[in-house]
């Protein structure tokens, strides 16, 4: 009985560890980098591998990856089988501005989103023709014309979800001078672009993933790896909900280079350790201890009214600038009324009812001959208005009988 026991248990192992070895995959780093340096003449790009390779790769499958050096335009497609494979799809040797660029497939098509430069930064999105092996720019339909950079983003199914930094609001006193972001979708079926929202905000460190030493990314997952004194941290990012949390279990443990793997097959993930021992978690099952939505924190910098703060604060103004305005009219209105003797002025054109007079008569009435011309028409429609506003007296303007052009004032 203890021997059917122990045979059915043997049995189980080796199913569980069947099962996990179809479920993550092995990088072998370095026969990858001695098949790479048979196919690539770069200096560069191999002294560079060991700190870009992780981090530059997309996952097609469990035995097909694809690497493109963070910032380079170069592309390989490597077969992960027993003896590795490693081809170079493009032909191009010049860089361009995406470094920290989003890499994505979609559809078996290689994607670069974003990046940057040394003294620029690149809003567009690139796709490599495998026949033409070159890397062509893709337009979307409504693309804000001010778009500056790729602060986040992430691909999703069919839409690829993007906040875009914007080039037209600069602040010269602050370190990130550019103020306004933009949040919305990219529709990868017909590339369009459906604006969602924008907003200000003076710091940009929290509006998106900080750069991480390992990248990995799949159907509904990205995984960051962060490096502190020789062992790693991983963070997952879960696309559907744009919610970033730390993976307990992964906290502060060793990654062996080439040995060490990690791997996420719908919503299980898988870690290959050191030794070949296969943990595993499903991520609906964790309940993060650290976590940041970016959707409702972009949506948290929108004014409580819904309104743009630019428009709220020229609101403000205006308000402020006509409430200004009122005051001094009212205190101007109050010292014509106290110190040119209105209830005298008021007398003149009593007298004079029934009678059209010129405006310069009008004026003369007013004691206005002497002042300036903006002086003169200011107060003098005061004055119409004060003594209009008493009721003994009205003054009304109509045209000139014998130049329609100009006009006379009737006393009433």
């Amino acid at each position: 009985m203890m021997r059917i026991k122990l045979t059915f248990a043997f049995y189980i192992i080796c199913i569980a560890q069947l099962l996990y070895s179809q479920s993550a995959i092995t990088i072998d780093e370095q026969k990858i980098l001695q098949q790479l340096s048979l196919v690539e003449e770069e200096d560069d790009v191999l002294q560079k591998f060991s700190h870009n390779f992780l981090k530059s790769i997309i996952v097609q499958n469990d035995s097909v990856i694809y690497y493109n050096p963070n910032g380079t335009l170069h592309l390989y497609k490597i077969q992960l089988r027993e003896n590795i494979i490693v081809e170079k799809l493009s032909n191009g040797k010049h860089h361009g501005h995406n470094f920290n660029r989003l890499l994505f497939m979609h559809e078996d098509i290689v994607y670069s989103y974003g990046g940057e430069g040394l003294f620029n930064v690149n809003p567009s999105l690139i796709f490599f023709d495998v026949g033409n092996k070159e890397w062509y720019k893709k337009d979307i339909k409504n693309y804000p014309f001010d778009s500056r950079n790729i602060i986040n983003s992430w691909v999703i199914g069919d839409t690829l979800a993007v906040l875009l930094n914007l080039s037209s609001e600069y602040s010269e006193e602050l370190i990130n001078k550019y103020t306004k972001y933009s949040f919305g979708y990219i529709n990868l079926k017909d590339f369009e672009y459906n604006y969602q929202f924008s907003f200000n905000t003076e710091s940009e460190s929290e509006l998106s993933v900080s750069n991480s030493d390992l990248i990995f990314d799949f159907k509904e997952y990205t995984l960051f790896g962060y490096r502190d004194e020789g062992l790693f941290s991983f963070y997952t990012l879960n696309k559907n909900t744009g919610e970033i949390f730390r993976i307990p279990f992964l906290d502060k443990v060793p990654y062996i280079r080439g040995k060490s793997s990690v791997y996420v097959k719908n919503n299980m993930m898988y870690f290959r350790k050191a030794e070949n021992i296969i943990d595993s978690v499903n991520l609906d099952s964790i309940t993060p201890d650290v976590t940041i939505n970016f959707i409702k924190l972009y949506k948290s910098k929108l004014t409580k009214i819904g309104l743009n703060p630019p428009i709220v604060i020229i609101g403000t103004l205006l308000i402020g600038l006509l409430g200004i305005f009122l005051f001094k009219r009212r205190k101007s209105d109050k010292k014509l009324e106290d110190n040119n003797c209105i209830k005298e002025i008021e007398k003149r054109f009593i007298k004079l009812r029934g009678e059209t007079i010129t405006k310069e008569k009008l004026e003369s009435q007013l004691g206005l001959n002497f002042a300036s011309y903006d002086t003169t028409k200011t107060n003098r429609s005061i004055y119409i208005r004060l003594l209009n506003e008493r009721g003994l007296v009205k003054i009304e303007r109509v045209r000139k009988k014998d130049d329609k052009r100009y006009f006379d004032y009737k006393i009433l």
